[in-house]
């Protein structure tokens, strides 16, 4: 399976154009070869505050201070992506822990797919098209006391390249409905090294990571936040789990 990093590039100001700059830097620095366009969309769900646990123990004060913690909130997401199709992923995840980021360029933040309070998502998938749609309306209809939409994104015919042993998906992030008012958030690119095939070494698996890293690195691209690969996971759970991460509200 290729080594990946996925990352979003925010828009720096309404006028600002991440997914046109990336393109600039690919065709100005390598000779791409076009592959299929792909398409993406999520929906993301917030836990209510109804559903977190209400009865809990007294916490311990610390000079009188009470230092506890709220529980964090957990996000039903759904993604489509065309790539991974007909399949629709339905994963509960919830916000990801300090402990597991790790550094970066600046103003960057940098996370392992698996960093979700130190628990993997729940993922499941069910088909795509007019069964999840009717899932996504009995979310909405049925189990709004438990589940509070927040956003709805999506990225249209994005581009994708092959560039030597490097394939490439950009595409432009927007937020918003199909029903018109849709605003752009920024670019989201997947970089993978699809050099070595399944079964790799860990040498061969720390190597990918560098060649990925240094990829980005070298389109001098500043500000993204990334997600990187966790070993061990297969293709599709892997994908699914670094794009949940990655799209999930910080």
């Amino acid at each position: 399976m290729p080594v990946t990093s996925l990352y979003f590039l925010p828009a720096s100001s309404p006028d600002s154009n991440p997914t046109q700059d990336i393109l600039a830097k690919l065709t100005s620095c390598y000779d791409p070869s076009l592959l299929p366009p792909w398409t993406l969309s999520h929906r993301i769900f917030r836990e209510t505050p109804s559903t977190q646990p209400s009865a809990q123990p007294a916490p311990a004060l610390t000079n009188g201070v009470n230092k506890a913690k709220p529980p964090a909130p957990r996000f039903l997401q759904i993604l489509n992506l065309s790539y991974l199709a007909p399949q629709t992923y339905v994963a509960i995840t919830s916000t990801h822990a300090a402990s597991q980021t790790r550094a970066g360029t600046p103003a960057s933040s940098n996370t392992s797919a698996e960093a979700a309070s130190g628990e993997p998502a729940a993922i499941v998938s069910i088909p795509a098209g007019p069964t999840s749609e009717e899932f996504i309306q009995l979310i909405v209809s049925k189990f709004g006391p438990l589940w509070q939409q927040r956003q709805i994104l999506s990225a249209g015919h994005g581009h994708a390249f092959e560039i030597g042993d490097f394939r490439v998906r950009v595409g432009e992030l927007r937020q918003g409905g199909s029903g018109g008012g849709q605003m752009g958030r920024g670019a989201v690119c997947e970089v993978a090294w699809i050099g070595v095939e399944a079964e790799q070494e860990k040498e061969s698996w720390e190597a990918g990571e560098t060649m990925v890293k240094g990829f980005w690195e070298g389109l001098a691209l500043r500000g993204a936040r990334e997600v990187y690969w966790v070993p061990g996971l297969g293709d599709g759970e892997g994908t699914v789990r670094q794009w949940c991460e990655l799209l999930k509200p910080k």
